[in-house]
């Protein structure tokens, strides 16, 4: 039997996820032993029976840290213990905010929903998912991205955690908080990077049209490795890229780009937003500080964005300046209000003079507000019509000239009131 789409769909991805992680670096050995300082009156025996898989485990204990007496260890020694060895509770991820097309596995995901260890997830175009781990880190994923929890678990043995995730395609955004234990393991993985964490904020992302991988530290520090010899220190600051090659290279992060008018009332019917910097930049908008609700995200090339769609409200607007590298610089972060009150005009010559009619959009009580100039728009205007609740007005009587005119929609929201001019449009009146 052939396979259905969907069902193809979720193989293929399933493999792109499998194959993540499997060279290079993201080979990396899981099995990084944990530490334990032995007590007074532990025994290997003992220790087997509460924190190992299999009580005989001890057994590899014993030989890897060369103990003569399992009933016998001097307090105080450091034992180094395989994490595939330890007893674990499974840990959970819950997604705290979903917008878009989100799956887990092969269902839709939803906030509220616990995520285990083994599941994947996926965003879709103008798509993001935030979610929140026990330790209270928090994890992001762009649009377009694809990722799987490799692992997610607390170890009985000192309550360590070990948080592995693999990135196929798009990136992750964690906030991880300070870990307690030096062997808390927070990692992610790209297809030729490991980026070992320790309380930090910071990029993972795999381009898959590139082929190149990423990570940006925007606070504390990374240990990339890259398939090297040593793992790579990348403080904040800095990012990183693996080439499709396998050339590794590193630099600072640009600096947070200038917007102009960031936090200008947002009345168009299309939000708009422009830096000083002319190069690419990456615009993401949420209506929380901490991007955990995010609503839109775009790369432009020139600084200048504009998104459609967007429903009133508080918002939030983040930018990052990006290098000739591809690396996605340090964040500025401004406040904006949203209140459409978007207003359009005609005019022209009907049976009873010279009308002007005009559209409005937006929420809430409207006035209009009507001007009309002659011969140019710093003369006082020779029409000036406030308070009006109709949508047109007509002039009958209009001599020969240039004339210029504007209709100003006022509106009143949330307690204030705000107005939005049409652009000057010109006239000509002609003679006889």
């Amino acid at each position: 039997m052939r396979p259905t789409m969907p069902r193809l769909a979720t193989a293929i991805l399933g493999l792109l996820l499998s194959l993540c992680g499997t060279t290079g670096a993201a080979a990396q050995n899981e099995d990084a032993p944990v530490r334990y300082v032995v007590r007074k009156g532990d025994t290997l025996i003992g220790l087997g029976d509460r924190y190992f898989r299999t009580p005989q485990s001890y057994k590899i204990v014993q030989r890897q840290n060369r103990i003569a007496n399992p009933y016998a260890i001097p307090v105080g020694k450091i034992l180094s213990i395989p994490r595939s060895l330890l007893k674990y509770r499974p840990a959970s991820a819950e997604i705290i905010a979903v917008r878009g097309q989100v799956t887990q596995d092969n269902s839709a995901a939803t906030a509220g929903q616990k995520l285990q260890e083994g599941t994947a997830i996926t965003t879709g175009p103008s798509s993001f998912a935030t979610m929140v781990l026990d330790d209270g880190s928090r994890i992001s994923l762009p649009s377009n991205s694809a990722i799987r929890i490799r692992r997610l678990r607390t170890y009985l043995l000192g309550n360590i955690l070990d948080y592995d995730f693999d990135v196929a395609r798009g990136g992750i955004r964690s906030s991880v908080v300070k870990q307690k234990s030096p062997d808390d393991s927070y990692r992610v993985r790209t297809p030729k990077a490991v980026s070992a964490v320790r309380g930090t904020d910071f990029q993972s992302r795999y381009d898959a049209d590139t082929q190149n991988d990423f990570a940006e530290v925007v606070e504390g520090g990374l240990s990339v490795d890259t398939g090297g010899e040593n793992a790579r220190a990348l403080p904040a600051g800095n990012g990183l890229v693996v080439k499709a090659d396998g050339g590794v290279l590193t630099e600072a992060l640009l600096p947070a780009p200038e917007l102009l008018a960031p936090g200008k009332l947002q009345s168009d019917k299309i939000v708009r937003f422009a830096s000083t910097l002319s190069g690419p930049i990456r615009y993401t908008i949420a209506t929380d500080s901490g991007f955990i609700e995010q609503v839109a995200d775009s790369i432009v090339q020139d600084g200048k964005v504009e998104f459609a769609d967007l429903p009133n409200g508080n918002y939030f607007v983040r930018a990052r300046a990006i290098s000739a590298a591809g690396l996605q610089g340090i964040p500025a972060t401004f406040t904006f209000k949203r209140r459409l009150n978007s207003v359009t005009g005609s005019a022209g010559r009907e049976n009873d003079g010279f009308v002007f009619r005009w559209r409005a959009e937006g929420d809430g009580p409207q006035k209009f507000h009507f001007q009309l100039f002659r011969n140019a728009v710093t003369n006082v205007a020779m029409v000036d019509e406030a308070g009006l609740d109709s949508m047109m007005i007509i002039l009958s009587d209009l001599p020969p000239a240039d004339y210029y005119w504007r209709v100003g929609s006022t509106q009143y929201a949330d307690g204030e009131a705000s107005t939005s001019w049409t652009p000057i449009e010109k006239i000509t009146v002609a003679g006889p």
